[in-house]
């Protein structure tokens, strides 16, 4: 595993951005001609709407991973626009009115409202995000939810409460065990979240966020513990998000280093050097942000097709260098065009992709290079592992296994042997199209639609106790007791 430098300890912005030319220079071609949108884009590429209000169980279904920061709670995206959720389901978390189902139930399909809905057939999901406190605590109902995105540019919550603000909206008249729609004026085209917030992109780029600040301020409202009941405005003229587990970022402009209104934009929770996720700024000061605030380190990767609004990071339309931001428990990870990853956190614990040196070069972005020099289509970054999935098809991870194990790159096997820089995982093969994640688990979806599972672990203990990783839609026979290894699930209709 090689890596190449692309900031050490830097002296000013404009010495970062010579450094990052050459890297940008050669990902831009990649992108030459794509123009630029404000429609919401779908996970799915291209989401197929039901012929009824009902799920689609009777045909072969397409089930799309997805990331979010829920622990122990399971979610796919089936290409009608149905979200299914398995796993732990107190707290209303199945989103059909019951404040628990029993996590040995078949997965519950969750379907949004019609009211108000112009569109042909039902209102579709298109993105969906969730939350628990540090990806960690899957029960407490006054920390979990889950959010969708709707086809029509809506934002619904549900499973949870609204004690730190994570639904967004009132229990009535619509209760926290059904999805209801959060008011946010404008269109809606991308939603994230971070292990307590929820963030919203408008198609004229406002963004808004609400839920658990967690003393950290990663709500970005302007104090360690600002957080409003409904989303709040934090910032306009925004281009696109991403979200790691402590913090946001906002793309907005092409960097200038001469205009402090553009470039990369980051608030929450920091930490000096190798601890937990370090700096998300990458400039490795240690120092929280409560209000969106210029990253030095992370700004000069906006060198072109950031300055319009309202853009999906990392969608076919999406013209900016900056392609994804992403981050988990141990570190953070940019991709910048062309599929060039960036790594920086925790190297002591397995977080950055490379072999721990000090705490100053674990915190600093570095350009982390994939065996055979295969580039990023996708990053999915767990509670302590990180998948990335390559334009080659095969899959990536590195992390720490030693708390809640991982799947073994080789047998697929739980295992508790710390992947220090990024691996194939073999078992999967190289026909792999999206991966998802989720506290301690992970989510791929092969080329010919099969679904594969794996982890379950619950506060890092060696269990699948919740049932979040199955093999069989209707008659799981996954046991309950051990974290589980890669585990194909078998669909509906196939």
């Amino acid at each position: 595993m090689t890596r190449r430098p692309i900031t050490r300890i830097r002296r000013s912005a404009a010495a970062r951005a010579a450094g990052m030319t050459t890297l940008v220079a050669i990902a831009l071609a990649a992108v030459a001609g794509v123009p630029s949108t404000t429609a919401a884009y779908t996970d799915t590429a291209a989401a197929e709407t039901s012929p009824t209000d009902t799920p689609l169980l009777t045909q072969a279904a397409r089930m799309i991973p997805t990331n979010t920061y829920l622990a122990n709670t399971a979610t796919a995206l089936q290409d009608d626009g149905t979200l299914w959720v398995w796993g732990f389901r107190g707290n209303g978390l199945a989103g059909n009115g019951t404040l628990t189902v029993p996590s040995t139930a078949s997965p519950s399909p969750v379907v949004l409202p019609n009211d108000g809905y112009t569109g042909a057939n039902h209102r579709y999901i298109v993105k969906v995000a969730g939350t628990s406190l540090d990806d960690f605590y899957p029960t407490d109902i006054n920390y979990t939810g889950l959010a969708a995105l709707s086809d029509d540019g809506q934002v619904y919550t549900w499973g949870g409460s609204n004690t730190n603000n994570v639904m967004g909206r009132p229990s009535t008249p619509i209760p926290y065990t059904q999805p209801g729609p959060v008011a946010i004026p404008g269109t809606v085209v991308d939603l994230r979240s971070s292990s307590g917030v929820f963030m919203a992109l408008t198609s004229t780029g406002d963004l808004y966020t609400w839920g658990n600040a967690q003393g950290r301020g990663i709500t970005g409202q302007g104090s360690a513990t600002a957080s409003s009941p409904t989303p709040s405005l934090i910032m306009s003229g925004v281009h696109s998000i991403g979200a790691g587990m402590w913090n946001g970022w906002a793309v907005r402009g092409n960097f200038d280093p001469n205009d402090p209104t553009t470039g990369v934009f980051w608030w929450g929770w920091a930490n000096a050097g190798s601890s937990y996720a370090s700096d998300p700024s990458g400039d490795n000061l240690g120092t929280n942000q409560y209000t969106p605030t210029r990253s030095t380190g992370l700004s000069p990767f906006a060198q072109s097709g950031c300055d319009t609004v309202g853009v999906v990071m990392g969608s076919p339309a999406d013209q900016c260098s900056i392609e994804s931001l992403t981050g988990h428990y141990f570190g953070n990870q940019l991709v910048a065009v062309g599929g060039h990853l960036v790594t920086w956190g925790d190297a002591s614990n397995f977080g950055t992709g490379r072999a721990y040196v000090s705490g100053p070069i674990s915190a600093t972005p570095i350009a982390l290079t994939l065996p055979n020099d295969d580039l990023v289509k996708q990053i999915a970054p767990s509670q302590d592992y990180v998948e990335v999935l390559g334009m080659s098809g095969q899959v990536y991870i590195y992390g720490r296994y030693s708390f809640a194990r991982g799947p073994d790159p080789v047998s697929g096997t739980a295992s508790t042997t710390n992947i220090v820089t990024p691996t194939p995982l073999l078992p999967l093969g190289d026909t792999v199209s999206a991966v998802g994640a989720f506290g301690y688990s992970g989510t791929a979806l092969n080329a010919d639609g099969s679904f594969v599972n794996w982890g379950g672990s619950t506060a890092g203990g060696n269990n699948n106790t919740y049932s979040s990783i199955i093999n069989s839609w209707a008659a799981n026979t996954t046991p309950t007791n051990a974290v589980q290894g890669l585990t194909t699930m078998i669909t509906p209709g196939s």
